[in-house]
Formats: structure tokens, C-alpha cells, sequence
């Protein structure tokens, strides 16, 4: 068995897809709009927003959508931690995600890890940035 993470988006998917690849070079590998997918899901005047993506972060790979945002929620009880491999990487990643978001926790120096710090970044994702020691 496998699980994959699923991010839906309130019509501002590709936009954190741009964002993504900026702050922590994600890999875009597929991306599909509603206009090319079923005709019955097209949101009222959302045929250009995005009705399936996979982003690869690393290792990792993740799936991304816009949904119409009467079903859309905010983001909530999860978090992606991120494990970088070195501090200045960390750095950088953390003040690039931080932009139009707000930091919880700087980073810093704590028992379990070199570096570790918690940021929301502008699209309400929370990103726990750690450099293992």
C-alpha cells in the first residue's frame, strides 16, 4: 500500500505550483485543467483552473488541485515536514516560504535536529523545515 498527499486549492492552484518551484524547487510533472477533464466538474467559470497536478518535492510527490471553493476548506490538522540537507538550504527555503505567510516558529537549534523551524505560508500550508544533525 502506498498513500499520496492531496492538496486542494480554493482556485489559486497554479499559483502555489509557481510558488512551490520558486521557494523549494518542485518539479512539476503533470498538470490538467477542468476544461480538458470530465465536462460535469467544471466549476462555474473554472474551466482554466487546475483539475489535477502531481509536484515532485525531492523525493516526494504530491497531488494538487483547485476545488470550486463552496467544497474547498482551509488546511488544517497536517503539516509538511521537510527535511533538508543543509542549513543554508533551510534558510533559504524558509525565507522563501515565508513570504505573505507568517512564521510560528523561527528556526533554530533544538534537541532532535541541527535546525528546525515552523512556517504558514501565504496559502495556509504548514511547512516544518528540519536539517537533521
Amino acid at each position: 500500500m502506498n498513500i499520496a498527499l492531496y492538496l486542494f486549492f480554493k482556485g489559486c492552484c497554479e499559483e502555489a505550483i509557481e510558488f512551490y518551484r520558486d521557494c523549494v524547487g518542485a518539479e512539476v510533472l503533470f498538470v490538467m485543467r477542468y476544461k480538458d477533464g470530465p465536462p460535469d466538474l467544471i466549476p462555474v467559470n473554472g474551466e482554466e483552473q487546475i483539475f489535477h497536478s502531481t509536484v515532485k518535492f525531492g523525493e516526494t510527490v504530491l497531488n494538487m488541485s483547485d476545488l470550486p471553493a463552496v467544497e474547498a476548506s482551509d488546511f488544517a490538522g497536517f503539516a509538511l515536514l521537510t527535511h533538508i540537507e543543509t542549513v543554508e538550504r533551510a534558510e533559504v527555503a524558509f525565507d522563501a516560504l515565508s513570504q505573505g505567510g507568517h512564521i510560528k516558529m523561527l528556526l533554530d537549534e533544538v534537541p532532535w535536529a541541527r535546525l528546525y523551524g515552523i512556517v504558514v505560508d501565504r496559502f495556509g500550508v504548514t511547512w516544518k523545515i528540519q536539517v537533521n544533525r
